[in-house]
């Protein structure tokens, strides 16, 4: 189509006389109105293709806990047609240490699920057992990446997928039938079916000794802190194309931003686990292609006489609300007595959620709430051992 552009700017230029700036300028638009418009068929043929009639609302929610963490979550598929959200809660993952993580898939949940079945032990590395945890965080990611391409994770993939691909009984046949005609094509495809053009973002958040908190992030789920349980502190930094150091690395890897803020008219994030087509150039390192898996880590003391709490959520949370109004919205109902956490991460979610399809509250959603348990009072404890006390007394007599 660009051929055609510059065959018709050609054919018209011979009939009206311009200087070689007027040329330049011309052609250029003519090139600028030709990529928007490919950018907006393209955002709407994918989008038609990708959103159900009727939202699914159902919420599938959990709740766990400690000696010192409460922990809910919730998660929903609303419009999309698949469910390509994954998470783990892992209160006890290491001596006195808890884990919890958001991975939000895109062209398939295979990536996502797997990071959740993989990435824990990966953590367990090298600078994990001196206690370096950021560079813990930092190689389990790239580790993890990396790992995506061999044979054992490819073929769990190929598993993973196939969760959603079995919707019914037709689906299955039809599956079956291709499966046997094409299995040898299958194998020499694999990979380039799954974690090529797939992916996920990744949020972790590491609590060690009940108090230090590391936050490692790829993409534009996020990790916030709850200040004194009002202050929205954000812990991780969206990755997004137009970033200037995102757009620099990309532009140097050879790849280009269209006007929405996409890769090459497809992926509006800059880190990700998988997207292996944008991870090619065997002549750059892994932190310098187009898309990366290397996380910003960082670090904080956590409060729990004052009433910290954390938040993760996936991109479906923070596209309709800012990290304060998250915040904000939590603390209303996080210390009403009896409330379940898991209830509190639905709220957000009906708060979050549209019932039209449109550009905000359609996508996937999936929210962890993290809280410290409330002590008890010392006069409380003193009281109940009186208590106990005297019905020992009253048993022995």
């Amino acid at each position: 189509m660009i051929s055609v552009v510059v065959i018709r700017y050609r054919v018209t230029n011979v009939r009206v006389r311009c200087t070689p700036c007027t040329h330049i300028l011309l052609l250029s638009l003519l090139l600028l109105l030709y990529d928007i418009i490919a950018s907006f068929i393209t955002i709407y043929l994918t989008t038609m293709g990708t959103y159900l009639d009727n939202p699914i609302t159902e919420k599938v929610s959990e709740d766990m806990e400690d000696d010192t963490f409460v922990c809910g979550v919730s998660s929903m598929q609303g419009w999309r047609i698949r469910q390509e959200d994954a998470h783990f809660c892992l209160l006890d993952f290491d001596k006195n240490m808890s884990l919890f993580g958001v991975f939000d898939g895109h062209g398939g949940a295979e990536v996502a699920r797997l990071a959740v079945e993989v990435l824990p032990d990966m953590i367990r590395n090298q600078p994990f057992n001196v206690g370096d945890y950021e560079n813990a965080l930092k190689n389990a990611y790239l580790d993890f990446d990396l790992y995506l391409r061999s044979k054992t994770a490819l073929n769990r993939m190929k598993v993973l997928a196939a969760q959603d691909i079995r919707v019914n009984a037709e689906d299955v046949n039809v599956d079956n039938k291709k499966d046997n005609k094409d299995s040898t094509a299958v194998e020499e495809d694999i990979s380039k079916m799954y974690g090529f053009y797939s992916g996920c973002t990744a949020v972790v958040a590491l609590i060690v000794d009940k108090k230090k908190l590391f936050v490692a992030n790829i993409g534009d789920s996020r990790c916030v802190v709850a200040v004194h349980g009002t202050k929205a502190i954000d812990m991780s930094k969206d990755h997004k194309p137009r970033d200037e150091s995102e757009l620099l690395r990309i532009h140097a890897a050879g790849a280009r931003v269209t006007y929405d803020g996409r890769i090459n008219r497809d992926l509006n994030l800059s880190r990700a686990f998988g997207d292996h087509m944008y991870k090619q150039n065997n002549s750059l390192r892994e932190t310098e292609q187009v898309v990366i898996a290397l996380p910003d880590v960082q670090a904080r003391i956590l409060n729990a006489e004052y009433g910290d709490f954390i938040v993760l959520g996936c991109d479906g949370i923070w596209d309709s609300l800012s990290s304060q109004a998250t915040v904000d919205l939590i603390s209303n109902h996080i210390n009403e007595p009896d409330i379940k956490l898991s209830a509190v991460c639905e709220k957000l979610l009906n708060k979050c959620f549209s019932a039209e399809r449109r550009s905000k509250g359609v996508d996937n959603m999936t929210c962890i709430i993290v809280k410290f348990k409330p002590k008890q009072r010392l006069s409380d404890q003193k009281d109940g051992d009186q208590i106990a006390c005297k019905l020992k007394v009253l048993n022995l007599h």
